[in-house]
């Protein structure tokens, strides 16, 4: 994963995020349907906020300890974003987002997918998603992921509050109920 620069899927190209991506990232993000389902999205996300998001990113690169990248659809640019954050136990939190304009269309399954393809690599991914958004739990489902059965309360910058979660872990295998050399293969 840390040789990967950009991941191919049908419809999409996931790239590292670039500075012109700002506009989209606050509009996109900082749309409070959006904003309300992700931890740390302000609401008004200003462009200005999300430039220096990218330029945290960048500068934190060279620590292998976050993987982020741009969701991009072929003549729209933008559309989402989806990447991985290293947690203090080793293994990495995943989270994606996609602008309002592009839910109900498969994207944010497409983008999981391809991502953790590649992202396997970096060790054990876990995930989680307010109790309130079970498309999201959907989506997690469809990429690999099972509930553990715990639930945390994670603050939400969008809400201004504390919300319930349900934490997921990836394990393909014992989603779809079979063997973990069978799931290598598929």
């Amino acid at each position: 994963m840390r040789d990967v620069i950009e991941i191919e899927t049908e419809r999409l190209r996931l790239r590292p995020l670039r500075m012109s991506d700002a506009g989209r990232v606050a509009r996109f993000a900082g749309d409070p349907g959006v904003a309300r389902m992700i931890l740390r999205a302000p609401v008004p996300y200003l462009e200005c906020a999300a430039e220096g998001w990218i330029m945290t990113l960048n500068a934190r690169a060279p620590l292998g300890a976050d993987f982020v990248f741009a969701a991009d659809v072929e003549g729209e640019g933008l559309v989402g974003v989806i990447g991985a954050h290293k947690r203090g136990d080793d293994s990495f939190e995943v989270g994606y987002w996609f602008g309002r304009p592009y839910w109900g269309q498969g994207y944010a399954t497409e983008a999981l997918r391809g991502f953790v393809s590649a992202a396997q690599s970096l060790g054990p991914l876990q995930a989680g998603h307010f109790v309130d958004n079970p498309a999201s739990g959907r989506v997690l489902e469809k990429g690999g992921f099972a509930y553990t059965g715990e639930t945390e309360t994670l603050y939400s910058l969008g809400r201004n509050a504390r919300v319930p979660a349900k934490r997921m872990r990836y394990a393909p295998a014992m989603e779809r109920g079979v063997g973990a050399r069978e799931a290598v293969a598929c």
